[in-house]
């Protein structure tokens, strides 16, 4: 064999084994729900947070400009409690669950809430004192819908690393295209794939959910009970608006409702569970007000893709 043929076969083995990776977010089958099920409790696994120093952050999450991190802030330092997203310089959205301040003050002491937004901190359990935060002047929370208003003190400053998204005021239909960030292990698959769920099923494991602005999601390959049960992670699709932005805020992940015991207390994984999340656009008008702009400004109308 000469020796141009072997360099030709070695290359011709290398594409081959390139052309066989391929990543893509993949939805588990829709499960078939008993009567029963129960709500996750918000603070159930509380004490086995993911550390974000002892690992690497996905460049996904990395370089995404609207979410930030909310953080209690007492004199043992800054503790991560999940993601805000960003809708004006000085409003930021979240779950309800997870900006109540019962759990945080009793476990790490007296304190208060801060917004953090470095690149990397703002995922962080436990970022440096050098971190760049925001003071959080007031949270509104509608526990019904399970969806906090966030204002902070003074304003942020857009541009670089940070922006922020525009709600989607179009109805999400069952073929919408949606994905959302896993904030709570950083290090790991940060870009999950959701689909709602049939109104049938997810009326079994939440009855009248609609009646609260929930959007219904099925199980996705890689949601994790026991270390995302708060959530507040956002819910994007994309916009087919020519002139409008092209990914839109859809929802705020919300909390989980299995069949499972364990996982009721958040101490085991349910692949199986549904999750109920708040839809972001029936809250605009509340949004607007406390950031003090007008509705319309904060919204794009274009159908999602």
């Amino acid at each position: 064999m000469t020796h141009t043929r072997k360099i030709l076969l070695f290359i011709a083995f290398l594409l081959a084994v390139l052309s066989s990776v391929v990543a893509q977010d993949v939805t588990t089958p829709e499960p078939q729900p008993q009567p029963s099920e129960t709500a996750v409790p918000a603070d159930a696994a509380a004490n086995n947070p993911t550390t974000t120093s002892e690992k690497s952050l996905s460049p996904r999450l990395k370089s995404v400009r609207f979410i930030a991190g909310l953080f209690w802030a007492s004199p043992s330092g800054l503790q991560r409690r999940c993601a805000a997203t960003i809708i004006t310089g000085n409003t930021l959205v979240t779950s309800a669950v997870c900006a109540k301040s019962n759990y945080p003050a009793s476990k790490y002491g007296q304190g208060g809430w801060r917004i953090v937004t470095g690149a990397e901190e703002r995922y962080m359990q436990t970022p440096p004192n050098s971190a760049q935060t925001y003071v959080v002047k007031n949270i509104e929370l509608d526990e019904c819908s399970n969806i906090a208003i966030i204002q902070i003190e003074g304003s942020m400053s857009f541009g670089g690393q940070l922006m922020p998204i525009f709600i989607s005021s179009h109805p999400v239909s069952q073929a919408s295209t949606m994905y959302t960030f896993k904030t709570s292990d950083p290090s790991g698959n940060s870009f999950l794939g959701v689909t709602q769920g049939v109104s049938t099923a997810c009326d079994q494991y939440l009855p009248g959910y609609t009646d609260n602005n929930f959007m219904c999601s099925q199980p996705v390959l890689g949601q994790t009970i026991t270390d995302d049960y708060l959530g507040g992670d956002p819910i994007i699709g994309f916009s087919t608006q020519p002139d409008g932005p092209l990914a839109v805020l859809v929802g705020i992940t919300g909390l989980y409702y299995s069949t499972l015991e364990d996982s009721q207390n958040a101490v085991a994984n349910d692949a199986t569970a549904y999750r109920f999340n708040a839809i972001v656009a029936a809250h605009v008008k509340h949004v607007a007000t406390i950031a003090g702009v007008s509705a319309e400004s904060l919204v794009s109308s274009g159908d999602l893709g």
